[in-house]
C-alpha cells in the first residue's frame, strides 16, 4: 500500500518534480563557468592586438638617447616598437671604432656627455685626476660639439671647441691622456667703421652695428684727453680701422684698433698703433707722442695711507723727528707690490731701517723706492729689467716699522718728491727710425680714413667741406 502511494505522488501533474528541480539547480551553477570557458575565447582574439610587452630592465640601461612618443595606437603598430623603446632611443650605440657625434643640451655637464657617448664616469674621474688641463673641458655652451673617436670601447681621441679661434684636444697615449688647447689659423682683414654720435657711445655703436670692444679700446686709447663720462657731445663723429679676424672667411672676432680719430666739438684727437724696433706695441700721435702713461700712481693695492710725506716726522720707533721721503702704503702682509714703470732694478736686498727694499731706476730722470718687503719675487737680480705693473715683492714688516705696510718714494732728479701730488710723465715719446716709420704709416692710415669717413657723411647728405 505504501508503495502504490509513492508511485501515485510521482506521477502527479498538479506537484513539481524533484528531479526536474534538481536539473535546474546543476545548470545554474553549471552557467557561469560555460560562460567564462567560451566568451573569453572571443574576447582574447579580439583584444589580442592590443597587448604590448614591456622590455627588460637591462634594454633600458643601454638606450641613451630620447625621442618623440608616437600619438596613437596605429603609429606604434607601424613602428613596431613600444612606447618605453620609443621614448628611448640611443644616438648611436658606442662603436667598437670610429667616431661618435654628440651635441650638447642645456645644464649638461662632462659626465652627461660621457654616459651618453657610452663611456664610464669612473674613466673620466680619472682623465680630471691625472691631466690638470682636462677642466678646459668642463667649459660647456650648449649646442657645443663633441667628437669622440672610441676604439675597443676605450677613449683614444676627444675633440671640441673652446673659442671662436680655440679647438681642445684630449689623446691617449701609452695609457695616459694629454690635453692640448690649439688654435685655428687665423687670417686678418682690415675694417672700416664710422658713425656720429646721438645719444651714448655705446647706444651710437649697437645702431651702427659696431661692437662694443671696439668702443671700449677707443675709450682707454684717448683716456687721457678726452673724459668719456662728462665730455661727450651730441655730433660727436668718430672713425677707425681696426682688425676683423677670419678662419675660412667665416668672421670669428674683432681684434685691435690700427688707428681711430674722435672729432670731440670740434678738437680732432687721432691714435695710430705701432711696434717698434724692440717688439713693444702701443698708441701714438701721428707726431710721436705716446698715450700711455709712464708711470702708475701707487705700486700697491692699500687700506689707507698710515704716514704721509713730510720733511720732517716724530719715528715711532726711532722717537724723533726726522723727514719722512715717501708714503707709508698699509696694507696685509703677502700683498703684491708692483713696479709703477719700465726700469731695471739698481738696489736689491737688505738695506739698514729700510729692510727688504728695492730701487728702480726708470731713466736719467726718474727712480723709485719700495721697503720693508717681507720677501722679493723670485728670478729678480740687480739689473733685472722690470716692466711697468710687474710683480717685484710683497709686503712685510721688515727693518723699522711698527706694522706691516709699503714704504714708497717717487725721486726726480734724485730727489724726493710726495708720490700723491708729482706730476707723472707720459710715455717717452718715439725717435729716430720709428718715429719715421711711425709718420710714413701714419700718413696713409690717416688719409684712408678720412676718404671712408668723407664718403659716410656724403652718403647721409652732410656736406662735407663745412666740417
Amino acid at each position: 500500500m505504501d508503495h502504490c502511494k509513492l508511485h501515485v505522488s510521482v506521477n502527479t501533474p498538479n506537484k513539481p518534480s524533484k528531479i526536474l528541480a534538481l536539473f535546474a539547480l546543476i545548470f545554474a551553477f553549471s552557467l557561469p563557468f560555460l560562460l567564462v570557458k567560451t566568451f573569453p575565447q572571443k574576447q582574447k582574439q579580439k583584444y589580442a592586438k592590443k597587448i604590448i610587452a614591456l622590455p627588460n630592465h637591462q634594454a633600458l640601461d643601454k638606450s641613451i638617447e630620447t625621442t618623440t612618443v608616437p600619438n596613437n595606437a596605429t603609429e606604434l603598430k607601424q613602428s613596431n616598437k613600444t612606447p618605453v623603446q620609443q621614448a628611448k632611443q640611443p644616438i648611436s650605440p658606442p662603436p667598437s671604432a670610429g667616431w661618435l657625434r654628440i651635441k650638447s643640451r642645456p645644464r649638461d655637464t662632462l659626465t652627461t656627455l660621457f654616459i651618453r657617448a657610452g663611456l664610464s664616469v669612473s674613466l673620466l674621474q680619472q682623465i680630471l685626476n691625472t691631466t690638470p688641463q682636462a677642466k678646459l673641458l668642463t667649459k660647456i655652451q650648449t649646442d657645443q660639439t663633441f667628437r669622440f673617436y672610441i676604439k675597443n670601447k676605450q677613449l683614444e681621441k676627444l675633440i671640441t671647441p673652446y673659442s671662436n679661434t680655440q679647438y681642445i684636444v684630449l689623446s691617449r697615449n701609452n695609457g695616459q691622456y694629454h690635453v692640448k688647447l690649439h688654435s685655428k689659423k687665423v687670417t686678418t682683414h682690415n675694417l672700416f667703421v664710422t658713425a656720429t654720435v646721438h645719444g651714448s657711445l655705446y647706444n651710437t655703436a649697437k645702431r651702427n652695428n659696431i661692437p662694443p670692444q671696439l668702443i671700449r679700446n677707443m675709450i682707454a686709447i684717448f683716456s687721457r684727453d678726452i673724459n668719456f663720462s662728462r665730455n661727450i657731445h651730441e655730433g660727436d663723429h668718430f672713425t677707425m680701422i681696426y682688425k676683423a679676424l677670419y678662419i675660412k672667411d667665416k668672421l670669428v672676432g674683432t681684434g685691435d684698433i690700427i688707428a681711430v680719430s674722435y672729432n670731440n666739438k670740434g678738437h680732432l684727437f687721432q691714435a695710430v698703433q705701432h711696434t717698434d724696433r724692440s717688439g713693444h706695441t702701443d698708441y701714438y700721435t701721428p707726431q710721436g707722442q705716446s698715450f700711455k702713461k709712464a708711470f702708475n700712481r701707487y705700486p700697491i693695492q692699500f687700506s689707507h695711507i698710515s704716514s704721509m710725506f713730510t720733511l720732517s716726522r716724530y719715528h715711532p720707533i726711532l722717537h724723533y723727528a726726522r723727514p719722512h721721503k715717501g708714503v707709508d702704503l698699509a696694507a696685509r702682509i703677502g700683498t703684491p707690490i708692483h713696479a709703477i714703470g719700465d726700469g731695471r732694478i739698481e738696489v736689491i736686498g737688505r738695506q739698514g731701517g729700510y729692510g727688504n727694499m728695492i730701487k728702480i731706476k726708470h731713466s736719467n730722470t726718474y727712480s723709485s723706492v719700495y721697503g720693508h718687503l717681507l720677501k722679493f719675487q723670485k728670478g729678480l737680480s740687480r739689473g733685472s729689467y722690470v716692466k711697468i705693473g710687474q710683480v717685484i715683492g710683497y709686503v712685510g714688516q721688515s727693518g723699522l716699522a711698527s706694522g706691516p705696510h709699503c714704504h714708497y718714494e717717487f725721486h726726480v732728479n734724485h730727489q724726493p718728491r710726495n708720490p700723491t701730488t708729482v706730476q707723472l710723465p707720459h710715455a717717452m715719446p718715439l725717435t729716430g727710425k720709428d718715429l719715421s716709420s711711425l709718420r710714413a704709416h701714419a700718413g696713409t692710415l690717416l688719409a684712408q680714413m678720412k676718404h671712408h669717413e668723407n664718403a659716410h657723411l656724403a652718403s647721409r647728405g652732410i656736406n662735407v667741406a663745412s666740417r
